[in-house]
C-alpha cells in the first residue's frame, strides 16, 4: 500500500510564484451604456485613445498577412450583416478612433489570427519537441508545425533530432481553472498568454456593461475590441476562454465568418453575458451557438457542482467536462489548450504541473489567493503571460492584473 502513496506525493507540488520581476498593475474599468444605439456606445469611451491606438496598428501590420486585409475590408463593408449590433459597435469605434473599419475588423479577429505565428521556431513553450509525440500527433497529425518535419529534412535540427524551446517569441497560450471548496463555494482563475507588445497591454481594460443605469456584467477586453476574453455576471457565473487546437486555420476561420456569419468566441461570450444570468443558461448558450473557430469555455457558477469546461468545435460542444465530486480530482477542472482526454504535447506541458499544484492544494485550500499563486507559478506563468484574472461570481469578486516587462 505504500507505493501508491509515494507516487501520489511525488505528483503533488506546492505553487512557487515567480513573476521574474515583472511589474503588475490593475486594469482600468470603463463603462459601456447598452441603452445607447450600437454605433454610439464606444465613441466616447475609445476617443481618448486615438494616439495610443498606433500600437495596435503596428501590431497588426507585423502580424497580419496582406491577403487577409481585403477579406477584412469585405466584412467591414457590411458589418451588421456579419456581426449584427456588434458590427455597428465596431463601426462606431473605428469612427471615434479615426481608423479604417477593416483594421478594426482585423483587431476583433486577432485571436482567430493567432495561428499565423505557428512555426517550428516558436510554437513550443515549456519543453522539447519530439518526433511522433502522441500529444503532438493528436492536434497536428502531419507534424508540420508541432515537430517541423521539413526543418528536419533540411538538416536544421540538432543531431539528436529534437527541437528545444527557442527565445520566447510569438503568440502564447492560456490556462484556466475552476475549483470548489468543501462548502461548495466555486472560485475561478485564468492567465491570458498571448505575448502582446507592452504598448498593447496598456490598452487592455475591464468593461462594466450597463443597462438602465445598472451594471449587468463585467468583462475584459481592449480599446477597439467589442468582445471579451473573460467575464462575469455577479450572482450567476463567470467564464473564460482558452484557445483549442491553436485556434484552427486562418482561412477556415475567415470562411466561417464570410459564409456563415458566425461570431468569434469572445463575441459569443459578450452576448452571453448580456442574455444569461444563470450558470445553466450560460452553459447552454456557450455550447450551442455557431462560432468562427473552436475554443474552450471554462465556466464557474455559484452553487456546488457548477463548474465545467466546454470543448467547442465550430457548430456545437464536443465535450462538457463538469466538476464531479465522485472523482478524487473532480473538485477542480484545469484547462490549458489541449483536450483533456488526449495526451498533452511534451513541448507544451503546462497541464502536468498545473494538476500537481492543484492536487497539492486540495479542496480545503481552494481560495482565490491560492489560485493566484498557481497562476503565478511557472510554467503556468511564463514569458507569454499578459494578464491574470481572479473571479468569484457568488461574491462578486473580479480582479484583473496586467503583467508588464521587467526593467
Amino acid at each position: 500500500m505504500l507505493l501508491p502513496v509515494v507516487l501520489l506525493a511525488l505528483s503533488q507540488h506546492p505553487p512557487k510564484p515567480d513573476t521574474s520581476g515583472r511589474p503588475a498593475k490593475a486594469l482600468p474599468v470603463v463603462k459601456l451604456n447598452l441603452d445607447l444605439p450600437p454605433e454610439e456606445r464606444w465613441k466616447a469611451v475609445v476617443a481618448p485613445y486615438k494616439a495610443e491606438w498606433a500600437a495596435v496598428l503596428d501590431y497588426l501590420q507585423s502580424s497580419v498577412p496582406r491577403w487577409a486585409i481585403p477579406i477584412a475590408e469585405t466584412i467591414a463593408g457590411d458589418l451588421p450583416k456579419y456581426f449584427g449590433d456588434l458590427g455597428l459597435e465596431m463601426k462606431g469605434a473605428a469612427e471615434a478612433l479615426e481608423v479604417n473599419k477593416g483594421l478594426v475588423v482585423v483587431m476583433n479577429l486577432m485571436m482567430q489570427l493567432e495561428s499565423l505565428g505557428l512555426n517550428c521556431s516558436n510554437w513550443n513553450n515549456t519543453g522539447p519537441t519530439v518526433p511522433d509525440d502522441p500529444g503532438c500527433m493528436a492536434i497536428d497529425p502531419s507534424q508540420e508545425w508541432c515537430y517541423c518535419r521539413d526543418a528536419k529534412q533540411r538538416g536544421e535540427l540538432p543531431k539528436d533530432g529534437v527541437l528545444r524551446p527557442p527565445p520566447r517569441k510569438g503568440p502564447g497560450l492560456c490556462t484556466s481553472v475552476v475549483a470548489q471548496d468543501p462548502n461548495g463555494h466555486i472560485v475561478h482563475a485564468r492567465n491570458l498568454d498571448w505575448n502582446l507588445p507592452v504598448a498593447m497591454r496598456h490598452l487592455l481594460w475591464d468593461v462594466d456593461f450597463m443597462r438602465n443605469g445598472t451594471v449587468i456584467a463585467r468583462g475584459t477586453g481592449g480599446v477597439g475590441f467589442v468582445g471579451v476574453y473573460n467575464g462575469m455576471v455577479t450572482g450567476g457565473y463567470s467564464a473564460t476562454i482558452d484557445a483549442r487546437g491553436k485556434g484552427g486555420t486562418v482561412w477556415n476561420n475567415f470562411k466561417q465568418a464570410l459564409l456563415h456569419h458566425s461570431l468569434t468566441p469572445s463575441q459569443l461570450l459578450r452576448t452571453t453575458l448580456e442574455k444569461c444570468t444563470s450558470f445553466d443558461c450560460a452553459i447552454s448558450q456557450l455550447s450551442s451557438e455557431p462560432l468562427i473557430d473552436e475554443n474552450y469555455y471554462i465556466v464557474a457558477g455559484t452553487a456546488a457542482g457548477e463548474g465545467a469546461v466546454i470543448a467547442r468545435d465550430r457548430n456545437k460542444a464536443e465535450d462538457i467536462w463538469r466538476l464531479n465530486a465522485s472523482e478524487p480530482a473532480g473538485w477542480y477542472r484545469l484547462q490549458t489548450n489541449y483536450d483533456h482526454w488526449n495526451p498533452v504535447p511534451v513541448a507544451d506541458d503546462r497541464r502536468t504541473p498545473g494538476y500537481a499544484m492543484m492536487d497539492w492544494l486540495g479542496p480545503a485550500r481552494a481560495t482565490l489567493p491560492n489560485l493566484f499563486d498557481v497562476m503565478r507559478t511557472p510554467p503556468t506563468f511564463n514569458a507569454h503571460t499578459d494578464y491574470s484574472a481572479l473571479l468569484d461570481p457568488r461574491r462578486g469578486v473580479y480582479n484583473s492584473t496586467v503583467w508588464l516587462e521587467a526593467k
